[in-house]
């Protein structure tokens, strides 16, 4: 988790970012099975996000907030809080129910 977490602090936002993030986490999934079910959420919403805009450049203002919003997602589950199993599905929760459209 740590080694996308910096890939996606190196990123500008581009729509190549979210389709390229959706890959790295699935990939991820196998190498840390403890974090599948973060990681397949996680690509989901870079998927959802690249498929609202229909893989078109995206505006400055919405790349910045999405690539917050994603990098934030990882910051919580990596943060010592969303270890406990409360904290885990509470995260996992909020990402299923985020968008970053």
């Amino acid at each position: 988790m740590n080694e996308l977490l910096n890939w996606l602090l190196q990123q500008k936002g581009s729509m190549n970012t979210y389709l390229e993030f959706q890959g790295r986490a699935l990939e991820l999934r196998a190498a840390e099975p403890e974090h599948a079910a973060l990681l397949r959420l996680l690509a989901d919403l870079a998927g959802r996000f690249a498929e609202a805009y229909d893989r078109r450049p995206l505006p400055l203002d919405v790349a910045e907030g999405a690539l917050q919003q994603l990098t934030g997602l990882i910051e919580q589950a990596l943060a010592p809080g969303a270890a406990d199993p409360a904290g885990r599905l509470a995260l996992l929760n909020r990402i299923g129910a985020a968008e970053l459209a």
